[in-house]
């Protein structure tokens, strides 16, 4: 991958991540006080608030996002590993491989991000799970079909947590191989 298109996917998955964390939060708000968003309802349908309030949804949900995923990443690292140091290190052994070999490299900070996105989105989802059981007293008739959806997404939850664990045992057993390859002198 390229730097730019690191870098459009790193936003993506954080503006994702944050955009499902400030859905939950809503839905949250809205099972809590049913009465608070029928203001910002009127104001949504006008077209200045697309102008005005984009952008700026936009640049919070990008913000929570990294929040969620630094939060993730060191929920991942304690509970599958490896430690803060020891990622250090894996960085660093990555970091010199020669250009011959860039594709490991590539393949690390992929395994990296897509751990990263995958953490994030548990922790989005757990959010989006309660909130939506915070919401379902506003639809008492769907309340069993809301309350298994949010069984289904804690559950979903608990899968991308432990891919994303997956996603970090990998890229560790890659930076460990990467030491063990001969470098070709140039």
């Amino acid at each position: 991958m390229t730097g730019a298109a690191d870098s459009l996917g790193s936003f993506a998955g954080a503006t994702g991540v944050g955009a499902l964390c400030i859905l939950g939060v809503f839905l949250f708000l809205d099972g809590r006080a049913p009465e608070l968003f029928p203001t910002i309802e009127e104001y949504s349908k006008t077209a200045t608030w697309g102008v005005v309030a984009a952008i700026p949804v936009l640049a919070i949900a990008y913000v929570i996002g990294l929040m969620l995923i630094t939060a993730s990443c060191f929920a991942v690292r304690g509970a599958f590993g490896p430690s803060l140091r020891d990622e250090a290190a894996d960085v660093a052994r990555v970091s010199l491989v020669a250009v011959k070999e860039s594709v490991l490299a590539q393949e690390y900070s992929q395994l990296k991000q897509e751990r990263d996105v995958l953490g994030g989105a548990a922790l989005s989802l757990i959010v989006l799970a309660i909130g939506a059981i915070s919401d379902s007293k506003n639809l008492p008739h769907m309340r069993s079909i809301v309350i298994a959806a949010a069984l289904s997404t804690f559950i979903a939850a608990a899968a991308l947590f432990f891919s994303a664990g997956l996603k970090n045992g990998q890229a560790h057993t890659l930076a460990s191989v990467v030491q063990e390859v001969p470098r070709q002198k140039p």
